[in-house]
């Protein structure tokens, strides 16, 4: 696989980044969650036949879209992760 964290998309982009489906997505979860955050992460498999993106948001939630395409067919599946608890911000009582 190959991957990049620097947030700009390769040549041969992965299919959510072509669809205006994923664009509007990205778009109404990056509003709904404080604009952007860190930089996006992707991976491509070597044969560019399935892959996956991460686009995160200023309160800590991401969009993943799991993505593959098979001849003709292309199909992505998009999920909304929210923040990762970390110790610090879990409930602990004295």
């Amino acid at each position: 696989m190959q991957q990049d964290k620097s947030g700009n998309a390769h040549q041969n982009a992965p299919l959510g980044d072509v669809t205006p489906d994923s664009q509007d997505r990205i778009q109404d979860f990056l509003s709904r969650h404080g604009g952007p955050g860190a930089a996006r992460r992707q991976a491509t498999h070597a044969a560019g036949s399935a892959g996956w993106y991460e686009v995160y948001a200023a309160d800590g939630y991401r969009l993943r879209c799991d993505w593959s395409r098979m001849g003709s067919r292309e199909e992505s599946t998009f999920s909304e992760i929210g923040p990762l608890k970390t110790e610090a911000a879990s409930d602990h009582r004295a």
